[in-house]
């Protein structure tokens, strides 16, 4: 037996370098996850997909033999599947449990898993019956096996085609609507190719696609929009003309960077401020809908939002976190969410149930449909977004947690004593996990807050998937105030044994 692998329980899911999951192990960890299945969540189907990634075939072959053998019904997808796709699955198959065999935005060496449980609820520390994640690590520590039952069996499923008319009706994209548009589209040698070109060619749009064959050795590079060298070819083709905008997806599919044809990315949340009237009319009976973002969302964007009637609200990062929220307070209105790491949800009611989910295929189209119908709104968001002065979220590697966690504690003291106000838990006394600095700026934004061009916001965290990890994002009113905050931020954090500066 290789020695037990704990680090790969992330406050998200799952994720770990493959070499550190050997078969025996990841056997261990099905066993876990099986017991946890039919002991806490009463679930005696499951659903099993996998990413691009080269490890995942091994992963699925082995969850599908393990769960079939123990009694469970196992609705697998071998083929390479979206994490978006993998959700629309469970959503389907209410009833069931589910694993995605991926890593995301990981290096191509990495593994992972995203969980659900039944009505497609998400699995991760502290988001789930019994524990989540912390259940499924306890009964892997300990080696935890369920009595193998009899009536077990094997049920392929294939949902792709189902998934691509659904978002485009939900959309409100039909065959031929967004002809006369030309979008370069980059899959990054991932997941999501295949849906996105389907649905988009019906929808009459023009598609460059770039990397489309799903590809685990990911010749692009990093398989993570944010990375600029893996998009740089197709920006660099964006900007040669002739096209509406771009589209960059990560290695399973659930993140959309969106870019204007000069190669300007367009942040989330303003995105939202075009989508906030479409996704409304979703919603027709909600009078005063509700919508989650990050810490990092641009406050002229939160405002923009707010004029249009929508309660604009601040929630800690993270997929099941997030999603495990919109499922509390969807009575309150909450439809919707977006993190400026490019993954937007959606509160979904299907066949009279509700599922808080991510669905990037939807978002997409949405945002080709706000384009194509208001293309001078996008240049002025645009315009409005580079009034104000970003650096994009970066990180530092340290060489352990306590000194993370110190130079967070520094960073934070710094700004302080400047005469900032730190911010670590929502005005209803959630905690965010991170830290909002303002100055300048109240941290409630609403259709009337004042603001001048004196203002700088610095959102910092620690990094629950990657250890000693910690991330800053700076924007700002000037771009001299941006200046000062990085360089404070950068000659604080020296003093912690800081690695070289670290984007991904």
């Amino acid at each position: 037996m290789s020695r037990l692998n704990l680090s790969m329980f992330k406050a998200y899911d799952i994720r770990t370098p493959a070499s550190q999951l050997t078969l025996d192990l990841s056997e261990r960890l099905a066993y876990a996850e099986a017991f946890y299945f039919r002991e806490h969540l009463n679930a005696t189907k499951v659903v099993l997909c996998r990413d691009a990634r080269l490890s995942g075939a091994q992963y699925l072959e082995q969850g599908m033999r393990i769960f079939r053998d123990l009694g469970f019904e196992v609705l697998a997808m071998p083929q390479v599947s979206s994490a978006c796709l993998f959700y629309y699955t469970c959503m389907r198959h209410p009833e069931a449990a589910g694993i995605m065999y991926g890593a995301s935005h990981n290096p191509g060496g990495d593994t992972g898993q995203k969980i659900v449980a039944p009505g497609v609820q998400p699995i991760a520390d502290g988001c789930g019956p019994g524990g989540g994640l912390q259940a499924i690590r306890q009964l892997y520590e300990r080696g935890a096996r369920p009595v193998s039952l009899r009536g077990g069996r094997l049920r392929l499923v294939d949902y792709l085609n189902d998934y691509v008319r659904d978002s485009m009706q939900l959309a409100g994209v039909a065959p031929g609507t967004l002809a006369g548009l030309r979008i370069v589209q980059d899959f990054l040698a991932g997941a999501a190719g295949t849906e996105m070109l389907l649905a988009f060619t019906i929808a009459g749009a023009e598609v460059e696609p770039r990397n489309l064959a799903p590809d685990g050795h990911f010749p692009a590079g990093a398989p993570n929009p944010v990375v600029h060298a893996s998009i740089a070819p197709s920006l660099e083709l964006l900007r040669q003309g002739g096209f509406d905008f771009g589209m960059f997806f990560d290695g399973d599919g659930d993140r959309l960077d969106i870019a204007a044809p000069d190669g300007r990315q367009l942040s989330p949340a303003f995105n939202l401020v075009a989508l906030a009237p479409r996704l409304r009319a979703i919603f027709p009976d909600i009078s005063h809908p509700n919508l989650y973002v990050d810490l990092k969302a641009n406050p002229l964007a939160i405002m923009r939002i707010a004029q249009q009637g929508f309660g604009v609200h601040i929630i800690r990062n993270g997929h099941s976190q997030i999603k495990q929220a919109l499922g509390k307070t969807a009575d309150q209105g909450f439809i919707a969410a977006v993190e400026e790491s490019s993954h937007y949800y959606l509160t979904l009611r299907w066949d009279g149930t509700l599922f808080p989910t991510e669905n990037t295929l939807f978002f997409a189209l949405l945002t080709a449909r706000a384009w194509r119908e208001d293309p001078s709104l996008y240049c002025e968001l645009l315009d409005l977004q580079h009034s104000t002065f970003r650096e994009r979220e970066w990180g530092y590697h340290f060489p352990n947690d306590d000194l993370r966690a110190a130079a967070l504690a520094a960073v934070e003291a710094a700004f302080v004593r400047s005469g900032w106000r730190a911010m670590r838990r929502t005005v209803d006394g959630v905690d965010i996990d991170a830290t909002l600095l303002r100055d300048g700026l109240p941290f409630v934004i609403n259709a009337d807050t004042p603001l001048t061009e004196e203002w700088t916001q610095v959102a910092q965290r620690a990094s629950q998937s990657e250890k000693g990890l910690a991330r800053w994002e700076v924007t700002a009113g000037t771009a001299a105030r941006r200046d000062a905050a990085v360089r404070l931020i950068e000659e604080t954090v020296r003093r912690f044994q800081a690695g070289p500066r670290y984007v991904g």
